[in-house]
């Protein structure tokens, strides 16, 4: 179910708990009212469900995570900068993918455990976490038990994946060897999960606890992955005024096999018929551990301290037996460790102004500290030198065959807030938010983040049932982290322990500080009937001062050096349809069309582009998008597409009848440009003679890789559009309860069928148009995703 946009914020007033800062949110969406995916990953259930949310499903291998955007730029979508902002009951997570690993964190969640979501956009909001939330902010507020009588709810599914059109020779790898392409992938294979949920609670408070098991084996042959999860979520009424909650989650969660999930899907074999001696094994082990006092003085003035704990550990062991073809093996172990601790303390007040005006004022701080660590021990043997022991391998026998690295971050951030709302008559609200980040990672050290905005409901004083609303601000960017430390390494030949050292590349960037961001936004909600609301919102933002490296001349040893400049711009519109059509005792019928329309464009860039770490925008001017595909034709670089889509977004139906419920989610996204390369057009600058031989390309324009005489040509064979719609999830369910309670002790019980990616349409010839990262379909499928596997799954609620 989806509350309507403007209601939100007074409802959000009245679960002020949930969000230690009291953030507003433009989208609510209740968890147990959507199409809950069949695959692993809450963005997948979020896809297509509010406007403006963007979510790429760019791989099928289970457990990865789709690419995610709210109002933000995709500049580098392997990074986790262009992620929104991830909270759990108002505490920062961590989101993004380990790159050991590449296991999605938000698939350590079952959607079981969530009782809403909140989705936050507008600068007002967004300004109170500061450089946390640039490219906006999604909070996951988590069920709690209810009073009364213990209840158990118990839920399971299983079903299969398969490639309902599956066409090897569109997705051949190894340089298009269409039959390892056959041999790797297999049409169908089981997915399945468990789950058991107990609550309860009395006037000491409430609990709620659970166990799931997800088990998806994905599209690949002898490829698995797996997530377990306990979790507990409880609230104590220590006295009448002081209140704890506790909420913990701990996760393990594996994945064996090929090509599980990395961005890059190079590996430097071809396909062999027997793969037991190949070994890829991932693990992580995730905890999610947050408490909360809350101490009310009296109803209108209250003090809440709340901490996070959110920690990561990864590993990876990886064994590559030898290859015919080149005579090597390969082997490594890697372990990254991540920690984010966060600790927030305001102080609430609400007041009565006057009869007419009400004002709620939250005053606090936030310490976050992030410390990651990386060790990693890898190398490789040929055949000649004593052939393919892993042990011998990864422990360095011979210190010319084995490296080793390791890397340690750390970054405290220290940040004061202070949030005000008035609200008058309840038909004007007025927001200010002030808040100001400092990191211990740079010498200019803090930023200012001032945000104003206003919603006035036209309903009362004019009797039109309108809504406008508009806000502006500023928010932040942290750059990359070693352009506040420095580049330093820890890298070197392993053998007995020794030769491992620590170096620094180029020092730290004094002048660095986190890139600027502006935003304008502005809305109008009109309801056209009862039961018909249309959603209108505008935003317009501008990025400045990001941190690049300019090229220098060789002098004193130092060939570059760090600045600061360049401005780009994003801009767009949301639309957003709810209708209620029927609503009877036995009939129900409602909808939800929702749609962006967005455009990026290059404001400013550096002078002297071309020695610059941003040289690969120098055929940008002015208006053009940063998001453009560019090649050469005859020497000269060219713009000759787009990577991103301009329009996207999803239509959702709901309907009941009785006991039977229906539902469905369409998705879609228009004006997105993939290219994709030729087979055969790849040539050597030094065999050509520096021509590319345009006879045998399939259009005129190329890429050049390299530089000099080592320089590539490669030919594209065309140039597709990207754009499609697709049948994301369905599902039907039937409440049995009035059957089973006669015979069983059961309060309710439902069966369901449920489907994932049922059918694309698109004119995009390769399997899933949203597969390619970087618009770029590679020869040889690097940056490129695996296919999309269907899923179907029946499955059974109970409720005892």
């Amino acid at each position: 179910m989806k509350v309507p946009r403007r209601s939100v914020w007074i409802l959000l007033i009245s679960l002020f708990s949930a969000s230690p800062l009291a953030v507003s949110a433009q989208e609510l969406l209740v968890m147990d009212s959507l199409v809950v995916s069949n695959r692993s990953g809450l963005e997948n259930t979020l896809q297509g469900n509010v406007a403006g949310l963007r979510v790429k499903s760019w791989s099928g291998t289970p457990g990865t995570q789709a690419i995610i955007n709210i109002r933000g730029l995709s500049l580098d979508p392997t990074d986790d900068s262009t992620l929104p902002l991830i909270l759990i009951n108002g505490i920062p997570i961590i989101a993004g993918p380990s790159p050991v690993t590449a296991i999605n964190p938000l698939s350590y969640y079952s959607p079981e455990q969530i009782e809403r979501i909140e989705v936050i956009k507008s600068i007002d909001q967004l300004a109170a976490y500061g450089v946390q939330a640039p490219n906006g902010a999604i909070n996951i507020v988590m069920k709690e038990g209810t009073a009364g009588p213990l209840h158990v709810r118990a839920s399971a599914f299983a079903g299969a994946n398969f490639l309902s059109d599956f066409n090897y020779r569109k997705d051949a790898f190894y340089d298009f060897n269409t039959i390892a392409r056959r041999e790797v992938y297999r049409s169908g294979s089981m997915v399945q999960e468990q789950r058991v949920l107990v609550d309860g609670g009395g006037d000491f408070g409430s609990y709620l606890f659970g166990l799931d098991n997800h088990q998806d084996k994905g599209g690949f042959r002898s490829a698995t992955f797996g997530r377990q999860s306990l979790f507990l979520n409880a609230r104590y009424n220590i006295t009448p005024k002081l209140e704890a909650h506790f909420y913990n989650n701990l996760a393990l969660a594996d994945r064996n096999g090929r090509y599980a999930g990395e961005y890059d899907r190079r590996l430097p074999l071809s396909v062999i018929d027997e793969e037991t001696a190949f070994m890829d094994k991932k693990r992580n082990v995730a905890l999610l551990s947050t408490m909360g006092l809350t101490y009310r003085f009296h109803p209108n003035l209250s003090i809440r301290s709340l901490a996070g704990l959110s920690y990561e550990g990864a590993s990876r062991d990886t064994y590559i037996p030898s290859d015919i073809l080149n005579g090597n093996i390969y082997a490594s172990s890697e372990a990254y460790k991540r920690q984010l601790i966060t600790i927030n303390t305001s102080l609430n007040y609400r007041t009565s102004l006057s009869d007419q005006w009400k004002m709620d004022m939250t005053l606090g701080h936030e310490l976050r500290n992030t410390d990651n660590r990386l060790t990693s021990v890898d190398g490789g043997r040929s055949l000649e030198s004593g052939g393919s022991n892993f042990v011998k391998v990864v422990t360095g026998y011979n210190a010319n065959q084995t490296e080793a690295l390791s890397d340690h971050n750390v970054e405290r951030l220290l940040s004061f807030f202070g949030v005000w709302k008035w609200d008058y008559r309840d038909d004007l609200q007025l927001n200010l938010t002030l808040r100001t980040d400092g990191s211990s990672l740079y010498e200019r050290k803090w930023g200012l983040y001032p945000a104003l905005g206003f919603s006035y409901h036209l309903k009362n004083a004019w009797n039109v049932p309108l809504t406008v609303s508009a806000s502006a601000g500023k928010t932040g960017v942290l750059n990359r982290p070693e352009a506040y430390r420095g580049e330093l390494i820890g890298m070197g030949d392993y053998y007995n322990a020794n030769m491992l050292g620590v170096g620094q590349l180029y020092p730290a960037f004094r002048d660095a500080k986190s890139a600027d961001v502006y935003q304008f936004d502005a809305g109008v909600s009109y309801a056209l009937t009862p039961s018909l609301t249309l959603s209108v919102d505008y935003f317009s933002k501008t990025y400045q001062d990001f941190a690049y490296l300019r090229y220098l001349p060789n002098i004193q040893g130092v060939d570059y050096q760090y600045e600061t400049g360049a401005k780009l711009g994003l801009s767009g519109f949301e639309f957003t349809l709810d209708g209620r059509w029927v609503q009877t005792e036995r009939f129900s019928w409602s909808t939800n069309l929702n749609l962006a329309a967005y455009r990026n464009r290059v404001k400013e860039l550096p002078q002297d582009l071309a020695n610059t770490s941003l040289s690969h925008l120098v055929a940008l001017g002015t208006g053009d998008p940063i998001t453009s595909l560019i090649a050469y034709e005859g020497g000269q670089q060219k713009v000759v597409g787009n990577s991103e889509a301009t329009r996207f977004g999803g239509f959702s139906n709901f309907l009941s009848f009785g006991n039977i419920t229906a539902s469905f989610t369409l998705t879609y996204a228009a004006g997105a440009d993939v290219i994709a390369e030729s087979f055969s057009s790849r040539y050597a600058v030094a065999s050509i003679g520096g021509a590319f031989p345009l006879k045998q390309a399939e259009t005129p324009y190329y890429f050049m890789e390299g530089d000099g005489v080592n320089a590539v040509y490669q030919g594209i064979r065309t140039i597709e559009d990207g754009s499609f719609i697709r049948l994301s999830r369905a599902a039907v369910a039937y409440r049995l309860g009035s059957v089973l309670k006669s015979s069983l002790p059961l309060s309710d019980a439902e069966l369901f069928v449920r489907g994932d990616n049922l059918l694309t349409l698109s004119k995009y010839g390769g399997i899933n148009p949203e597969e390619n990262v970087a618009g770029i379909r590679a020869s040889d499928l690097r940056h490129t995703g695996t296919p999309l596997p269907a899923a179907i799954v029946l499955g059974l609620k109970l409720v005892f």
